[in-house]
């Protein structure tokens, strides 16, 4: 190959590749296709560990662990909190909240109330200042639901929180929990439940948020509760999500599909489920009494849940046994309209006894 064609080819070449290269920076430039926003070249605030309508469980704990994800060209967050007492932020509200991110991550802690809705504001530093859009939490209770289909919602009726403090997580493919208004139904293909009931009358004796966030399949045994199982993984995704504020209590409403079994069989998978839970996380357990169907209630799953109880396993929840065919629907399993009622009426009595009286 001669001198001229080999140089020819040479500058071809830097023509194609300057081009080439050319092309791909307009394409970030431009945020094309979001390639600029894919690569974390901005300011932008891209995440956070907490989402609007969120519920956090409020502790003796006076911070607010706040985390996520901002463009690499970001030099510093800061945040400003808006509470009921205040109508507007002001320059002198705003708080550093990591001045020094790492790469694109970024952590702190701020103080917060003890309790309510509070409103988060954030902004990134790079070339000036870049808001967020606001988010709205609330600091409360929450509860993680478990059991089947009386827990999951297995009414026809489905019901309506009456307030708007009243929320739900559900569960989403990638483990975060996405919250919203504490309607039914709680679960992908869910019916009526007692959930949004509950969160009426505890909101109502609280004044503060309540968040349920509801694992519960219907139809499960026992059995299909074990480690490793699915159930119980979905279980624990739920107690990883809520941290690192975690939850007041699981509620564990369960039995109706096990009548079958020997007391001994029951109480040593309960119990053998909730001590690999609390491996997990030492959250308390609240087991109601709920073995009824078809006209028949198992004594020997009664005793179950009860010596549960005796042993300090769980918490006494209610005895929904004593609500008989009359609150049942044609299932004769799972409650009708007026049957939901009292469900959340004793379910709100025990909660109420047990966690706030004191």
């Amino acid at each position: 190959m001669n001198l001229n064609l080999r140089t020819l080819l040479n500058y071809r070449a830097v023509i194609v590749f300057t081009a080439f290269f050319s092309t791909v920076l307009f394409l970030v430039w431009t945020n094309s296709f979001g390639l600029r926003t894919a690569l974390y070249l901005d300011t932008k605030i891209h995440s956070l560990n907490i989402q609007d309508g969120q519920v956090v469980q409020r502790s003796g704990e006076s911070y607010l662990n706040i985390s996520g994800r901002l463009g690499l060209l970001a030099d510093s967050i800061e945040v400003a909190l808006l509470t009921a007492d205040k109508k507007l932020i002001s320059e002198n509200d705003w708080i550093k909240l990591d001045s020094s991110p790492n790469l694109t991550h970024f952590e702190g802690k701020i103080a917060y109330p003890s309790e309510g809705w509070i409103k988060i504001f954030s902004r990134s530093q790079g070339a000036g200042y870049r808001l967020a859009n606001a988010i709205q939490i609330g600091i409360g209770e929450v509860f993680i639901i478990a059991g089947q289909s009386n827990a999951s919602g297995g009414s026809e009726t489905l019901f309506i929180s009456q307030s708007n403090q009243v929320r739900t997580g559900q569960m989403q493919e990638d483990n975060s929990i996405l919250w919203k208004q504490g309607d039914d139904p709680q679960v992908r293909g869910g019916g009526g439940s007692p959930w949004p009931l509950i969160g009426d009358l505890l909101v109502k004796t609280l004044d503060i948020p309540v968040g349920f966030i509801n694992v519960a399949v219907g139809g499960s045994s026992i059995k299909e509760w074990e480690p490793g199982s699915q159930n119980f993984q979905g279980l624990i995704r739920a107690i990883e999500a809520s941290k690192p504020y975690g939850v007041r209590a699981i509620l564990w409403h369960q039995g109706e599909t096990d009548q079958g079994m020997t007391l001994e069989e029951y109480y040593t998978r309960l119990s053998k489920l909730i001590r690999d839970c609390q491996n997990e996380s030492q959250i308390p357990w609240m087991v109601a009494q709920a073995t009824y169907a078809d006209d028949n209630i198992s004594e020997s799953v009664r005793k179950a849940q009860k010596r549960i109880w005796d042993e300090g396993l769980a918490f006494e929840g209610p005895d929904t046994d004593v609500l008989g065919r009359t609150y049942r629907d044609q299932t004769n399993v799972h409650f009708n309209e007026a049957g939901t009622h009292l469900m959340a009426k004793l379910w709100f009595e025990k909660i109420q006894s047990v966690f706030f009286e004191k």
